[in-house]
């Protein structure tokens, strides 16, 4: 007997719902990772070069939003680690586009220092990280670049207002 097989493949890769429970987690331990990076980035080595007495490039209001960035980048990195590692479907898609979206946000909310805004930060982290792997899923690669570009474009004017 012959076999017949399929080549039609659905256009979005059917997956175990673990694969979005591995990218919210990821993102949200990035998200805490991001938060306590900035604050000790800010207390204990940018605020410390920037509020010193002597000139310096950046101010010392200046020193949480440079941190935040500092620290979004380091958390990514990691970020890309667990989702690499867990299996998540072009990792490097997901993270590169919830870099870019978040980039220079952290900083405004990460100042205040309150139970409130961290679990704001994990929880935003995991969404945006659930959502990119979602639309990474789509089979052809070009479509699912084109998706995701149209939302980060989307979500940075959204952030902009």
């Amino acid at each position: 007997m012959v076999k017949v097989l399929s080549d039609t493949e659905p256009p979005v890769k059917i997956s175990a719902w673990q694969d979005e429970v591995s990218a919210f987690v990821s993102g949200a331990l990035v998200g805490l990772a991001t938060w306590i990076l900035t604050y000790l980035l800010s207390e204990y080595v940018i605020g410390v070069i920037a509020c010193r007495s002597g000139s310096s490039l950046i101010g010392c209001d200046d020193s949480t939003a440079v941190s935040a960035g500092f620290a979004l980048i380091f958390a990514s990195l990691a970020g890309l680690t667990l989702l690499v590692r867990r299996r998540v479907f072009r990792p490097l898609l997901v993270v590169l586009a919830a870099t870019i979206t978040l980039w220079g946000i952290n900083g405004s909310w990460l100042e205040q220092r309150t139970l409130g805004n961290v679990l704001l930060t994990v929880l935003i982290m995991g969404l945006i990280y659930l959502m990119f792997a979602w639309f990474g899923k789509i089979r052809q690669f070009g479509v699912a670049i084109a998706a995701t570009v149209v939302l980060v474009v989307l979500f940075r004017l959204i952030l902009s207002l």
